[in-house]
């Protein structure tokens, strides 16, 4: 059940990730297309490029309102009528905006002599369709990112699971995959910007893992008890409020994880 909770958060993280050349790469296609579609209308680019410019940061908004704080509040949360009474609402802001855009663009066109007779966009439906369009096409785009990211964190959930049932897990040290038996490590130490596992054979692994990752991948029998330790608990000889031992080393016990620690080996 923990996992599927956290996979669900995963989901509405991922959702509302998207790198930022993604977005510019988005916007200047439909940017480059509104233009195309709008010259017919104005019969000439340099009026549709106008029009686009001022039109685009209502589309902009309408977008991101929608599929970064409406989906993810609402919609994925199942607040299905909260959803749709918003999403009227942000129908009916966007198109009076879009009004305003055309006549905007009617009157500055008069104004510097671009066109004597421009076209007044007055077809409602049609600038719905067309903001609609484009809000449901990043929509569509945003789902497909959402599918791909959430079979890869499902396999990789299995995977984990897998190397859990078998008793191990992996990690990738000197450019190599090492397996690492669990009752065979002792602790984990962070130094830096790579981590180092100590083994019972007195041997140590190094990667470029950090310590966070590894403290969400590892079974309930490791215990963080240190900002830079992670420590096997049944290796664990003896212990106090500042300090454990595992075998002949010391480990210090941080203030922040020292009662959940102390409540933890004391079986409480």
């Amino acid at each position: 059940m923990l996992a599927f909770s956290r996979l669900f958060f995963y989901d509405i993280y991922v959702f509302n990730q998207m790198k930022t050349w993604h977005h510019i790469v988005f916007w200047i296609i439909v940017y480059a297309s509104l233009t195309v579609i709008f010259a017919d209308w104005f019969e000439g680019h340099m009026e549709a490029f106008f029009y686009v410019s001022l039109l685009m940061p209502v589309i902009m908004a309408t977008s991101y309102f929608f599929n970064y704080f409406l989906v993810p509040r609402y919609l994925f949360k199942r607040r299905f009528f909260l959803f749709g009474l918003y999403s009227f609402y942000m129908l009916v802001v966007s198109l009076c905006l879009e009004m305003v855009v055309s006549i905007l663009t009617m009157l500055l066109t008069i104004y510097y002599g671009i066109k004597e007779n421009p076209p007044l966009f007055t077809d409602v439906l049609t600038m719905a369709g067309i903001l609609y369009f484009v809000v449901l096409l990043s929509s569509f785009i945003l789902l497909i990112r959402h599918y791909f990211a959430d079979q890869r964190s499902i396999g990789s959930l299995e995977e984990k699971q897998t190397q859990l049932d078998q008793g191990y897990f992996t990690v990738r040290s000197n450019r190599q995959i090492t397996r690492i038996i669990f009752d065979d490590l002792l602790y984990i130490e962070s130094l830096a910007d790579y981590i180092q596992m100590h083994l019972e054979n007195g041997k140590s692994v190094t990667s470029k893992e950090k310590i966070s990752h590894m403290e969400e991948s590892l079974p309930q029998d490791f215990l963080r008890i240190h900002r830079s330790f992670i420590v096997n608990r049944s290796k664990i000889s003896s212990f106090s409020r500042e300090q454990v031992m595992v075998g002949d080393v010391e480990i210090p016990v941080s203030r922040s994880y020292r009662q959940q620690v102390v409540a933890k080996l004391s079986g409480q």
